[in-house]
């Protein structure tokens, strides 16, 4: 049922084999190493063939980093390589000398594109999933005017062509610049996906109430519902549904005893009737940490879990999020990296 109900290529990409990622950390190796050994060639050579070289270099530290998984965010940003020189006559009589950088260079755009695509797989499979739950994903992801600003970059303002190394301009090369940005993006979502409440916060329990309008079971009226009622045995351990931080631990009018989860991104979880509460406010909690027992305080008529997710400050229904749990846990349990695998 649940299959049907999100049709995307995640868990695939979280259960895919990881023998294709060892395969494009061998290759970077040997790609490595060739970039060591032609430096070490040309090593007494200078102006264009040096020049190759250092752009070279750059761009294999680059995509060590990005599809390793070993530089995130600002560390990333300053393994950037600086845009290519306009060619000049220097290369037409390098051109004997240039062909094995030539060669290399050709297979570290292969890997730019395959890293691409990558990207691209990733960001519209989280997309879709919290577009799934009701949420735009553009609330996960800093905002700006610039999308290089939006990465929690900065520093001086210096016009590009002020400061240059030898053959190359100050810019960013513009194909790993945009890479680096999609990448970024895609890192802020599956991150986000920690703040998404995923672990089902109860174990053994009966369903007896949904979200929504309801006949109140004290007077018989109609009545609206902000909550999921899940029903089960006095002291049943209740869990965090994500990691986040407690903002209340108390009594709460007709919840009786109840806990509040602020888990960023304006998204709160909510746990009542509690017997038992074994959080304080301010703690900070993991996603599936025990927090309290499953009671009957308040305005409740037997042994249950009354269990709600706020988003801005309203309610909306849990049961998409229960029902999508196993996609949830996947996307925070696959380690943001190379996963090229993903592509497939």
């Amino acid at each position: 049922m649940i299959a049907g109900w999100l049709t995307v290529s995640t868990v695939t990409g979280a259960s895919a084999d990881k023998a294709e990622d060892k395969k494009t950390e061998a290759e970077l190796a040997r790609m490595a190493a060739q970039v060591q050994a032609l430096k070490a060639d040309t090593a007494a050579l200078k102006g264009t063939v040096a020049s190759t070289a250092e752009r070279i270099e750059s761009r294999q530290q680059f995509l060590d980093a990005l599809l390793t998984g070993r530089a995130r965010g600002a560390d990333l940003a300053d393994l950037l390589p600086r845009s290519i020189r306009k060619a000049s006559a220097e290369d037409a009589v390098n051109s004997g000398i240039l062909a094995p950088f030539a060669a290399l260079e050709q297979k570290q755009m292969a890997l730019v594109d395959k890293a691409a695509a990558t990207a691209e797989t990733r960001l519209k499979d989280a997309e879709a999933l919290i577009g799934r739950l009701g949420l735009n994903p553009n609330r996960f992801v800093a905002q700006s005017s610039s999308r290089f600003t939006r990465l929690g970059m900065g520093g001086p303002y210096i016009p590009a062509g002020a400061a240059t190394t030898e053959g190359q301009s100050a810019g960013a090369d513009p194909r790993f610049a945009e890479l680096f940005v999609n990448w970024q993006r895609v890192e802020q979502l599956e991150s986000a996906m920690e703040s998404l409440p995923s672990f089902v916060p109860a174990r053994s329990y009966t369903m007896t109430s949904n979200y929504g309008v309801r006949y109140d079971p004290f007077n018989g009226g109609r009545a609206s519902h902000t909550g999921l009622d899940m029903a089960g045995a006095h002291g049943e351990p209740i869990y965090a549904a994500a990691a986040g931080r407690v903002i209340r631990a108390s009594r709460f009018s007709g919840y009786g005893n109840c806990i509040d989860i602020d888990h960023g991104h304006g998204i709160i979880t909510r746990y009542a009737h509690l017997s038992s509460m074994n959080v304080s406010v301010g703690d900070k909690v993991g996603i599936g940490q025990k927090i309290g027992g499953m009671g009957s305080t308040g305005r409740s008529t037997g042994t249950h879990l009354h269990y709600e997710v706020r988003i801005d400050g309203q309610p909306v229904n849990p049961r998409p999020f229960i029902e999508a749990s196993n996609y949830l846990l996947a996307f925070q349990k696959e380690s943001f990296g190379p996963e090229l695998s993903a592509t497939r």
